[in-house]
């Protein structure tokens, strides 16, 4: 299944938007936007875990060395 659409992000929901990728967490709008849609459905209950991972595991994995993603982290928090 695939879905498209187009929103529109005023005050802090863009704001919040801007830091997730200045931050360096996401590489874009839509990557952040994806990702906090798989947290709020899991946190809802609507993603079981075990199938969150099994889903995830079945996409190449993005390498990245553990100091920067301690930089990208502290980026994000320094952003607030």
């Amino acid at each position: 299944m695939e879905s498209s659409l187009t929103l529109k992000f005023r005050g802090v929901e863009a704001e919040l938007l801007d830091r997730m990728v200045r931050s360096g967490l996401f590489a874009t709008k839509s990557e952040a936007i994806r990702a906090a849609l798989v947290k709020y459905g899991a946190d809802l209950g609507l993603l079981r875990t075990r199938d969150l991972w099994t889903s995830i595991k079945k996409h190449p994995r993005r390498r990245i060395p553990i100091e920067k993603l301690r930089e990208k982290v502290r980026k994000a928090e320094d952003a607030e």
